[in-house]
Order: structure tokens, then sequence, then C-alpha cells
């Protein structure tokens, strides 16, 4: 008996030591070490709670979020009130993209400890990244109301209006927070960011160097003020802020890439190569890295390919110039008669445009030796396109669409009734412009998604002849419940393809938050197998979803904004708010390089 008593409290003390040397460990930074104490001192004793917190925190450390999750779950088996263990697990989740399971725990929670701001925070910020805005909104309004001052709050709201593109409104906001809180490094990045969205790059400077004056080890903060600078040209400082942001962090691929991206942009290829090679010794299978390397080295040979190019420009602008001479006279007439537009179109604008076309290839040289030689360059090009295009445009007056997507046969699939008029409804209309023709197909009716008086699939109807759609389907599986339901989808995909000929398909993306736009997703995949598909982001898409292709619908605005009014039954949603849609075309259009655009992921491209 004694002897039994002795080994008990012998076992007691190793799992108790081993359990302060994990702590001593974690504190050193030793991890790893950290990690084999703390379990060797779980397995002795597997409800000691400080011991597991101790090892879940360790596993988040080292970036093992699956393992530390298994460790708040043991915890909250052991002490279901531990509203600590509830927090840790729902952040958890919500890094491991789990945003369902990590709402659900925040709600659990939340009703063991109902004024808790610290979880109503963090259910704001799992809404915010699943992209639920109003839901997040609201939480965030709720804590404000009871601490008007509240600084993860202001933060948060500010970071939702943001994404919601509300750039305004998340101003403002972060202008409160930061005058309550001007010493927080990451509110004036926040506003950084925001501003150089709103392309007001002066202040969105000032912005960052205030944030990095407060932090000068804030990577974050270079990175941004370095795409700023990229964004308005000043490649320079551009370089240098990325270079700082790499010397903070040499270890961070984003920071090479980034690097070896403007150094492309400034036609410094070699450059360009030494930063993806850097890239690469980190993590030799970074695909990002592999790619860029592989255009940088197909883009070697471009010196003189270039300087094909600029004698291809002379030829063209004496091309133009023959054009005017000897034929604008024969369609004078016939021009005055089209609209008296053209008349001043060829008097006036076009005889300007080729004089500055002439000075601008003239004087490229003198003006790269006092400006950016890839902005003179691109000033040029411009210059004689306009000058090019408007000639073609005066000559064929009567031809107005460019044909741009006349072998195209395009099926538009969507979840809900409004999926497709959100996602692509801009690239829809040009498409239809330029030749195309276009279908469009919604799986359910919508009834789910009702929240007022109205006729979804009649609201349907009047968006597609407002397209124009060449015919469109309205099918009746049932709204919320298509996981059920793939392979009677992929049978409908799979028939109308076939059925209009289709090349390309349009349809969500296999991330949406969303479960019926996963499962059409699934469904076109199987259903378009032998058709080229882009993916389309819409208000369930999560920030995840890296776009590689933009439509610019910079002329399509107006109209796309026109096409979603016919939603009434939607109208209340925030996402329907055409500040927030005009707000996520701009975005877009920012990184595509246009005024507004629709940013689409390509599943599959078949040529």
């Amino acid at each position: 008996m004694i002897h039994l008593l002795f080994t008990a409290l012998l076992v007691q003390g190793t799992y108790m030591d081993l359990y302060r040397q994990g702590l001593n460990s974690i504190e050193e930074g030793r991890l790893r070490e950290a990690e084999v104490l703390l379990e060797r001192s779980v397995s002795l004793n597997p409800t000691h709670i400080p011991a597991l917190r101790a090892l879940a925190e360790s596993y988040k450390k080292l970036g093992r979020f699956h393992e530390a999750i298994e460790q708040y779950k043991r915890i909250i088996e052991i002490n279901p009130k531990d509203i600590s263990a509830r927090a840790h697990l729902a952040e958890l989740y919500s890094w491991v993209n789990d945003h369902e399971k990590s709402i659900v725990t925040y709600r659990d929670a939340l009703e063991l400890d109902p004024d808790n701001v610290g979880l109503k925070t963090g259910l704001a910020r799992v809404f915010r990244w699943s992209h639920r805005y109003d839901e997040a909104e609201r939480l965030y309004g709720e804590v404000l109301e009871d601490h008007p001052e509240d600084h993860e709050a202001l933060k948060g709201l500010a970071k939702t209006f943001a994404m919601m593109g509300d750039l305004k409104r998340a101003v403002e906001t972060l202008e409160r927070a930061a005058a309550l809180y001007p010493e927080d490094a990451e509110l004036f990045k926040e506003m950084g960011t925001v501003l150089a969205w709103q392309k007001d790059f002066k202040k969105a400077v000032k912005a960052l160097e205030r944030a990095i004056e407060l932090n000068p080890e804030y990577a974050s903060a270079y990175r941004t003020l370095g795409d700023v600078y990229s964004w308005s040209r000043k490649y320079d400082r551009s370089v240098e802020s990325y270079k700082k942001a790499l010397s903070i962090e040499p270890e961070n691929i984003e920071n090479h890439i980034l690097l070896a991206e403007l150094y492309m942009k400034m036609g410094r290829a070699h450059l360009a190569e030494e930063a993806v090679k850097s890239a690469l010794r980190i993590d030799p299978s970074d695909y990002k890295a592999l790619n860029l390397l592989r255009e940088i080295r197909k883009d070697a040979g471009l010196p003189f390919v270039r300087r094909i190019g600029d004698a291809f420009e002379l030829v063209a602008l004496l091309f133009v110039l023959v054009l005017v001479f000897f034929n604008y006279r024969g369609k004078k007439r016939l021009l005055r008669r089209r609209h008296r537009v053209y008349l001043y179109f060829t008097d006036f604008v076009l005889p300007a445009l080729f004089i500055v076309t002439l000075a601008s290839i003239v004087g490229r040289d003198p003006l790269a030796e006092r400006f950016d030689a890839r902005l003179v360059e691109d000033l040029t090009e411009a210059v004689l396109f306009i000058a090019l295009g408007g000639s073609f445009l005066a000559l064929l007056w009567s031809e107005h669409r460019t044909g741009e997507f006349k072998e195209t046969v395009i099926l538009a699939v969507g979840a809900h009734p409004d999926d497709i008029e959100l996602g692509c409804g801009g690239f829809i209309m040009k498409a239809k412009d330029n030749g195309a023709r276009v279908y469009g197909l919604a799986l359910t009716k919508g009834e789910r998604g009702t929240g007022r008086n109205g006729d979804r699939t009649e609201e349907f109807r009047k968006a597609a002849r407002f397209m124009e759609l060449d015919g469109f389907w309205i099918m009746d599986f049932e709204d919320t419940a298509l996981k059920k339901r793939i392979k009677d989808m992929k049978d409908v995909i799979e028939e109308k393809v076939r059925e209009v000929g289709a090349n390309l398909v349009l349809t969500h993306t296999a991330i949406d938050i969303h479960s019926d736009h996963q499962a059409v997703f699934e469904a076109t995949k199987e259903g378009a197998r032998g058709t080229s598909v882009l993916c389309y982001e819409d208000v369930s898409t999560p920030r995840e979803f890296v776009p590689n292709v933009f439509i610019d619908i910079s002329g399509y605005m107006d109209d796309k904004l026109k096409l979603l009014s016919f939603h009434r039954t939607q109208g209340d949603k925030p996402y329907m708010d055409p500040d927030v849609i005009k707000g996520r075309a701009a975005h877009r259009g920012l990184q595509g390089g246009v005024q507004y655009a629709e940013a689409f992921r390509a599943h599959k491209l078949i040529r």
C-alpha cells in the first residue's frame, strides 16, 4: 500500500515537473522542446487542464492548428464552462477556414457569458472573414453601443466597411479610432490601405509613414507602402519599401515576390530573377515563385522584340497618316450625314492625336531621361493606340461592335436567381454587345431567400431580358439543399452545355461559403468537362479567392446597377447597396488596372 502511494506521488511530481519545464521552454522560444515535454506531461495526467492549455499554445505557435484544436476540445470536455478554451477553439476554427464551426463555438460561449466583449468581437471578426458583413456590422455596433471606445470593435468595424467597399465609412471609423488610440500602428496601416483603395495616394503614404514611425519593425506597413508607391509609379521608393520589409522578415516569401514583380514592371529582368531565386531558396516548391521565374525567362529575349515593336510603331504611325490623307476626304460627307460629332472628330481630335503621337515618339528618349522610362513607354504606346483606334472608329463608322466574342457561346450558371447578375452581370452584357451568344441557368427559385413580398423568378426573367440573354432556364431544385442533388444538377448542366453548344461556362467557386454555391461548382465541374470554366465571385466568396482573370466593366457599371435593381426582394441586403457593388468593382479594377472590373478564377481554359 505504501509502495503504491509513493509511486502515485512520484508520477504526480513527474508530470508537474514536465509541465513547468515545458512552460519555461515556451518562454525561451524552444517550441519543439516544449511540445515534447508537455506531451509527456499530458500523457501522465490527461486531465491536467494547465498542461493541456500550454500544449495547445505550443501547437498554435508551431502552426499546427488542428492539433491545438484537439487539445482545446479536451479541455472543454473536462470543463464545459471554460470560456477561455471555447474562445481559443473558436479562433482556431476560423484560422483553418472552418467558419461555421467557429461561429457555433463562439455562440455557445456567449450563451455561457452573454456580456463578454471579446467573444462578441471574435464572432464579428469571423462574420467579416466569411463575408457576412451585415451580421459583422450589427455585432460590432452592439459592442460599441455599450463600449463606444472599444479598441478591437472600432478596428473590426472599419475593416468590415472596407471589405464591403464602403471606403468612406471605413476612413471615418479609422479616424475615430486613431483619435482614441494614437499609438496603434495597425490603425494607421489600415488607414493607409483604405486611402490607397480610394486612390488618395498622398494621404495613404502619410498614414503608412505614421504607422512605421510608431512601429519601425512593422513589415506589413512597409509592404503596403511599397504597393502604394508602385500604384503611383514611384518605383524607386517602392523598391526601398519592399527591401525594408525584406530586411525585417527575410524568410517571408511574399517580400521577395513583391520585389520581383516590381522589378518586372520596371523592366529589370535580371534583378527580378534574383529576387525570385531568393524566394525559391526559402521554398523551392512555391508555385507563385516558380510561375514568375518562368515568365521572367520567357521574356528574356524581349529587348530585341521591343526594338521590332518600336519600328512597328513608326510604320503604324505612317499608316495612320496615309489613312488620314487618302481616306478621310472620301468619307467626310458620309460621316457628316452619320452625326456631326464624327465631323468634329475627324477635323479636330484626330489631327491633334497625330501631332501628339509624333511628338511622343520623337521625344521618347529625352523624356525617358527625366521621367520613369516605363511610364514614358506606356504613355507613347497609349497615345499611338488611341490614334489608331480613333482612325478605325471614324472609318468603320457603321460598325459599333468589336466582335471580340463573336465565336463565344456562354452558359452562366447560378444557384439562385440573383447570383449570375452579382457575379458576372457586367461580363455577360459586355460579351453580348461584342457578338457572343449567352444563356443563363438558375438552379433554384431562391424561395428561402425571399425576405419580402415578391417573385424572385420574375425578377430573374426581367434581369435576363435586360441582359438580352439568348435563352434562360429556372430550375426547381430545393433552395439550400443542393448538396444532395449534385448528380442531378450535373445532368442538367451537361444537357444545357450540349444543347446550346457552350464553349465557356461561368459558375461559382469551390470555396464559396454558401453550401449551395459549392454544390453548383461541383456539378458544373462534372457537367462541363470539355468546356472552359471561369469561376466568379459574389457575396459569399471568401477572402481566400485569388482571381487571375479580370474583365473590364468600366462601361457597364451603371448597367450592372440597373440590372441588380430588378431584384427588389433582395433590396434590403447590405451587399445589394449600389455603393458596396461599385466599391467591390473598383477594388477589382484597381487590381486589374482599370476603373471597374469583375474578377474570375480560371478553373479550366480550353483553347
